[in-house]
């Protein structure tokens, strides 16, 4: 299918669209906390995906790589929804704080390295059910459908591992803008 893609095939495309679209929404909602802002992001990582569909046969996980144009994006709508103010007391030395620098590029690939090491050190169970909640896309629902396990349970790993996640940034991480920018997406 992504050759096909690659091609300029738009039924392909829909396809496509149609497996992972919900999926996408669901993190965007995570971290957008707003349906209106999560569907324009769709479309805008959608876009994306289009626009660079000359690369798809050449990915070796196109599930991998969606999850990290959306998490790129929605990382950027967040920042765009932070005041200026905000901006210039975490970030002085930078003129132009509205658009995108070197600076925050470096930042953010920062943050998801942190983000993973966090990640890496929750238990195993809330690993697994955050990865599968996060990365995945999927429900507590079908989570606990998925492991066998009740939505409670997952609910509690999920609570628990957000918050070692948060504890585990606050004290290894410089930035609390960026503490700011996780908290909002529980």
């Amino acid at each position: 299918m992504l050759d096909e893609i690659a091609g300029g095939n738009e039924s392909a495309f829909n396809l496509l669209y149609e497996k992972y679209a919900g999926k996408v929404y669901t993190m965007g909602i995570k971290y957008l906390k707003s349906p209106f802002l999560a569907q324009d992001a769709v479309q805008e990582i959608f876009v994306k995906v289009w626009n660079n569909r000359a690369q798809l046969p050449q990915l070796n996980s196109f599930p991998a790589w969606l999850t990290t144009i959306s998490r790129n994006q929605l990382i950027n709508e967040l920042q765009k929804q932070i005041p200026m103010e905000t901006l210039e007391t975490f970030h002085p030395d930078e003129t132009d704080v509205a658009g995108p620098s070197a600076g925050n590029d470096v930042d953010f690939r920062e943050l998801e390295q942190l983000i993973r090491k966090g990640i890496e050190s929750l238990p195993p169970r809330q690993q697994q059910i955050y990865k599968l909640s996060r990365e995945e896309g999927l429900s507590h629902k079908q989570i606990s459908e998925q492991l066998s396990i009740s939505y409670d349970v997952v609910r509690e790993h999920m609570s628990k591992a957000l918050k070692n996640l948060r504890i585990f940034l606050e004290s290894n991480y410089r930035y609390m803008l960026l503490i700011w920018l996780f908290s909002r997406n529980n």
